[in-house]
C-alpha cells in the first residue's frame, strides 16, 4: 500500500502532466505557479528594507521588549517552521522573524551579488531595524545553519556592547570549514541516490529547467521535500517552508569553498552561556558532534531532546519552548511582562 506523502507525489506528477498536456495552463513565467510569490512580486507580504534587498520579515510582541531574533536553516531555507517560536511574544519578548537574503519570500538576486561579508552585515542591520533603545537585549534562536550564523555573528561582534545576552543553537553543522568538510561528507553519505526527492527532482527536469529563480526554487523543493534521512523527519508532521532560495544556497556554499571560514577565533571571549539543543534521533548531528562544537565557547550547555530529529522546533514545539523558558530564566533573561 502506498503511503500518504507518495500518493500525494503521484498525485502531483499527474496533475502536473495533465496541464502540460492541455496546453501548459500553467505558466512557469507567472509569479506564484511554481512556487510562493516573493515580497517583490506581492507588496501586501510584510516585509523590510535593507542594504538593496526586501525582506520577508515579521515581528511580534512588544517593540520595546527584549529581542528574540530568529535565524532560519538552509543556507536557503526559511522561517515557517520556526513560527512555533512566536509564542513567546506572550512572554514579554519581541520575536523576529525573517527570511535571510534571497531565501524563502524575500527578493531574489543574481549570483554575482552574494559576499560573505554582506550576508553578515545583512544580519547587523536586521537587529538594528528592530532596536528600539540602545541598550536592548538580545537572544539569538538559531536552527542549523541558522545557529552557525548567530556564532558568526558572536564571533565577529562579540555580546554587541554588552546587548547579546545568549544565545540558543539548535544542531549547528559547523563553524569551521574543516568541521564543515566533514559534516557534509558524513550528511550526504547517508542519504541514498534511490531517494525520493532525486526521483522527483530528475523527473521534473524533464519539463523544465533551473532558467531562473522560480524554476530553480521549485526544484530545490523537490530536494528538500524529502528531508535528510540521517534528520529523521517525522513522516506524517513534515516541517513545512514556502520556498527553497536555491540560487543562494549555491552561493554561499561556492563562497565558502572559495574563502573559507572560521568562526572560533573569538568565541572563547563571548562573556555569555550558550545552549545547544539537538534531537536525539540525529544520526549525523549526534552528542559527540555538538560536544565539539560546544568546545568553542567558554560557557555552553547540550540538552538533548528525546523522540525527535532535526526539526524539534516544528515538531516538539512545546518541549522546545520549555527548555528556552528555562535558560532564559537561568541566565536573567527576562521578558518585559515579568
Amino acid at each position: 500500500m502506498l503511503n500518504r506523502n507518495t500518493s500525494r507525489r503521484r498525485f502531483a506528477r499527474t496533475c502536473f502532466v495533465i496541464a502540460l498536456a492541455l496546453g501548459a495552463c500553467l505558466d512557469a513565467e507567472d509569479p506564484g505557479n511554481l512556487v510562493p510569490k516573493t515580497v517583490v512580486e506581492d507588496p501586501a507580504l510584510p516585509q523590510i528594507s535593507i542594504a538593496g534587498t526586501k525582506l520577508h520579515a515579521e515581528a511580534f510582541g512588544d517593540p520595546a521588549a527584549p529581542l528574540i531574533i530568529v535565524l532560519h536553516g538552509g543556507p536557503g531555507s526559511d522561517y515557517r517552521a520556526m513560527l512555533p517560536l512566536r509564542a513567546l511574544a506572550d512572554d514579554g519578548y519581541r520575536v523576529v522573524f525573517w527570511d535571510q537574503r534571497g531565501t524563502g519570500l524575500s527578493q531574489r538576486h543574481d549570483s554575482s551579488t552574494y559576499a560573505l561579508p554582506g550576508y553578515l552585515e545583512d544580519l547587523r542591520l536586521v537587529i538594528e531595524h528592530y532596536t528600539t533603545t540602545p541598550d536592548q537585549p538580545i537572544m539569538f534562536i538559531g536552527q542549523s545553519w541558522g545557529a552557525m550564523f548567530a556564532t558568526w555573528f558572536i564571533n565577529e561582534y562579540g555580546d554587541y556592547n554588552g546587548r547579546v545576552r545568549g544565545a540558543i543553537l539548535s544542531e549547528p553543522g559547523a563553524f569551521t570549514k574543516a568541521q564543515l568538510d566533514v559534516y557534509l561528507d558524513e550528511l550526504m553519505a547517508a542519504i541514498p541516490l534511490t531517494a525520493e526527492q532525486f526521483n522527483d527532482a530528475l523527473w521534473s527536469r524533464q519539463f523544465m529547467s533551473a532558467a531562473d529563480h522560480a524554476r530553480a526554487d521549485y526544484l530545490g523543493g523537490l530536494l528538500a521535500f524529502g528531508g535528510r534521512p540521517s534528520e529523521v523527519q517525522d513522516p506524517n508532521n513534515k516541517a513545512p517552508f514556502w520556498r527553497s532560495g536555491t540560487v543562494v544556497a549555491n552561493s554561499v556554499f561556492a563562497l565558502v569553498e572559495t574563502h573559507g571560514f572560521d568562526f572560533t577565533t573569538n568565541l572563547a571571549a563571548f562573556p555569555r552561556k550558550v545552549l545547544f539543543l539537538r534531537g536525539a534521533l540525529n544520526t549525523v548531528v549526534t552528542l559527540d558532534h555538538q560536544t565539539k562544537l560546544a568546545a568553542s565557547y567558554l560557557n555552553a550547555e547540550i540538552v538533548t531532546i528525546p523522540n525527535v530529529g532535526h526539526e524539534m522546533i516544528w515538531e516538539t514545539a512545546d518541549e522546545y519552548l520549555a527548555h528556552t523558558r528555562a535558560y532564559f530564566q537561568q541566565i536573567g533573561f527576562t521578558g518585559g511582562l515579568q
